[in-house]
C-alpha cells in the first residue's frame, strides 16, 4: 500500500516499539523502558530475539505507569478523606487538582480516558514524595519496583545467560525525577544485573531512519521491507467533492 502511494523504490514498516527502541539505543541490542500513561519494556538480543512486557492496559497491566501512580495516589487522598487511611498531603493535592472530591469519580472520567487523567496526578505524588509524605513516598517505590521487575523480566528473555545489556528509559515519567528514578535505578542495579542502565540517544524518528537505511541492525527480522518490481506510476488525482451549499 505505501509502495502504491508514495513515489519511493522501497519501504520498510516495523512496529513504533521497535522505531523507540532503535532510536533510544542507536540500533543495538538491549532492553528500552518506555513509561508515561502506560509502561512496557522491550528487548531485542544481538541474535534479533525480541520480548515485550507488560503494555497490557490500565486495567490488566502497565505496571508502575502514570496512570498507576496517580490512580494509587488518589486512591490514597481518597482513603484519607474517609478516614479509612492514613494522612497524607495527597488530600490536599487531589482537591487542588481536580476540586471537590466528592466529585471526583465523576471528574476523573469525563473526557472518556480515566487513565490519562489519573496519570495527570503522578507529578502530585512525585512532589509529595520529594516533600517526605511517607504515603506517597512508598507509592513511588512500590512503581519503582514494579518497573524493575518489567525491565528485568525483558532482559531475562531475551539473553538468559548473556553479560550486561545496555538500558534506556525513555518517556514522560521521567520527568517526576529522583522520586522515582533513584529507586527506580536502585532497583535494577542490584548485584549481577542484566543490564547497565545508559542515557536515551535518540527518540522513535531517529529509531525509523536508522532502520530504513541500516539492514545490519539486530532488529532487522523485525522490519519488512517491500521493493518495487514495476515502474511507479503516480497515484490518481482525487476527485474534486462536490461544492457545498
Amino acid at each position: 500500500m505505501l509502495l502504491e502511494d508514495l513515489a519511493v523504490r522501497e519501504a520498510a514498516v516495523t512496529s513504533d516499539a521497535v522505531t523507540a527502541h532503535a532510536g533510544a539505543l542507536d540500533g543495538r541490542a538491549g532492553v528500552v523502558l518506555a513509561i508515561g500513561t502506560g509502561s512496557v519494556a522491550v528487548g531485542i538480543g544481538t541474535d534479533g530475539a525480541y520480548a515485550r512486557v507488560d503494555g497490557w492496559g490500565p486495567l490488566l497491566g502497565d505496571d508502575g505507569s502514570g496512570a498507576r501512580i496517580g490512580t494509587a495516589g488518589l486512591r490514597a487522598a481518597l482513603r484519607a478523606h474517609d478516614g479509612r487511611g492514613p494522612a497524607t498531603s495527597l488530600l490536599n493535592a487531589a482537591a487542588g487538582l481536580f476540586g471537590d472530591l466528592e466529585r471526583l469519580p465523576a471528574r476523573v472520567g469525563r473526557d472518556g480516558n480515566p487513565a490519562r487523567t489519573a496519570a495527570s496526578f503522578a507529578p502530585e505524588v512525585a512532589r509529595a514524595a520529594d516533600a517526605g509524605d511517607v504515603v506517597a513516598s512508598a507509592i513511588v517505590r512500590d512503581a519503582a519496583a514494579d518497573l524493575a521487575e518489567t525491565v528485568l523480566a525483558a532482559a531475562g528473555r531475551i539473553t538468559p545467560d548473556g553479560g550486561p545489556l545496555p538500558l534506556a528509559v525513555t518517556g514522560g515519567l521521567t520527568g517526576l525525577g529522583p522520586a522515582l528514578t533513584a529507586p527506580l535505578t536502585d532497583a535494577i542495579s542490584g548485584a549481577g544485573s542484566p543490564v547497565r542502565i545508559m542515557p536515551a540517544l535518540g527518540d522513535p524518528l531517529d529509531g525509523a531512519r536508522l532502520l530504513a537505511l541500516d539492514r545490519a541492525t539486530p532488529h532487522a527480522r523485525l522490519v519488512v521491507r517491500a521493493r518495487r518490481t514495476s515502474p511507479h506510476s503516480p497515484p490518481p488525482t482525487p476527485a474534486t467533492p462536490p461544492a457545498r451549499t
